[in-house]
């Protein structure tokens, strides 16, 4: 999508973690290294985002940040992550690395909706990069904790923005914020018929 450059704009933001990262990291067990194997996992979802007309702006350790400017592209994009981690757990189903990860890989994906500030940000090594940051972009990033296994969780204001069409019917889910944020809402984007490891978030936040 078009980034202003500058100034204010409104997309959904959209928050991509690696499951049971910190696990991985401390056991420090995988072939190969845990960079090139964390770098595989979300190299699909950065392809998904950007193929879907969005755009990945941040690289969090084991997450990534990407805008997205509508609806139907969030649907694409996440339905796009959801086959591409499906065929590395096929890929890595009975190799050395089955044996040497918690789990094999998964996702957790946070949306929302909201105003965004941009402006640059740039260093020696990343050269020049836009940088965001807005209220939508900290709430995906706080629903995404909700649950368990492959999961895809949406926000209230996007689920107005459009995606309320494609949101299973139970919900919403809620989980608690930082010390004086309050409680998250969420409802949860139904990819259950394509994720291998199924939408199981936890039925208490229901």
């Amino acid at each position: 999508m078009n980034i202003p450059k500058s100034g204010w704009f409104y997309a959904f933001s959209v928050i991509v973690d690696i499951n049971s990262s910190v696990k991985l990291v401390a056991e420090n067990t995988l072939p190969g290294g845990i960079a090139d194997y964390m770098a595989d996992v979300l190299g699909g979802a950065i392809t998904a985002i950007e193929k879907s007309g969005g755009s990945v702006i941040g690289i969090m350790g084991d997450a990534i940040f990407g805008i997205v400017d509508t609806a139907d592209a969030v649907v694409v994009a996440c339905a796009t992550i959801a086959k591409d981690v499906n065929r590395q757990r096929e890929y890595l189903t009975g190799t050395d690395y089955e044996s040497a990860v918690p789990t094999l890989p998964g996702l957790k994906i946070g949306v929302e909706y909201g105003q965004l500030n941009v402006s640059k940000i740039s260093s020696n090594a990343m050269g020049e990069l836009p940088f965001c940051i807005g209220g939508g972009t900290n709430y995906a990033a706080r629903i995404a904790d909700a649950g368990v296994g492959n999961r895809c969780n949406i926000g209230p204001d996007a689920m107005k923005a459009g995606l309320d069409q494609y949101i299973i019917d139970d919900g919403p889910g809620w989980i608690e914020g930082k010390s004086g944020e309050g409680t998250y809402t969420y409802w949860k984007l139904d990819l259950s018929d394509i994720w291998i490891e199924g939408d199981d978030s936890e039925k208490e936040f229901w």
